[in-house]
């Protein structure tokens, strides 16, 4: 998916979280400007090896980046939620253990994914 694609190819602008199981950081598109907020989330599947991971990414207008920024996700990730937890359109992938991935827009109220 091209959205996938240009999310990943997009440069970061600040790294909220940076942890082994749990990633979230605010991306710049290199070719519109648009601002996302990327969320890595992982679970540990100690029993198989085949770990389930999700990916979001969510378009966020330049005031609620500035506010993600300000607030200290890294102690409070509820604090995305209260930023930017409203209906909204974002993309989801979805790699569950021992099934397909799933990659799609979404629209409905933003969530953090399950996370180690």
């Amino acid at each position: 998916m091209a959205a996938k694609e240009a999310i990943r190819a997009a440069r970061y602008v600040v790294e909220l979280v940076d942890e082994s199981h749990f990633g979230v950081s605010i991306r710049q598109c290199v070719q519109c400007g648009q601002h996302f907020l990327s969320m890595f989330c992982e679970r540990v599947d100690w029993v198989d090896g085949d770990d389930p991971q999700v990916w979001v990414a969510a378009p966020v207008t330049e005031d609620e980046a500035a506010k993600l920024r300000a607030a200290d996700v890294a102690a409070d990730e509820m604090a995305i939620l209260r930023i930017i937890g409203n209906d909204r359109r974002f993309l989801f992938h979805d790699m569950p253990k021992g099934g397909p991935d799933r990659l799609e827009w979404i629209t409905r109220r933003l969530f953090i994914p399950a996370h180690d």
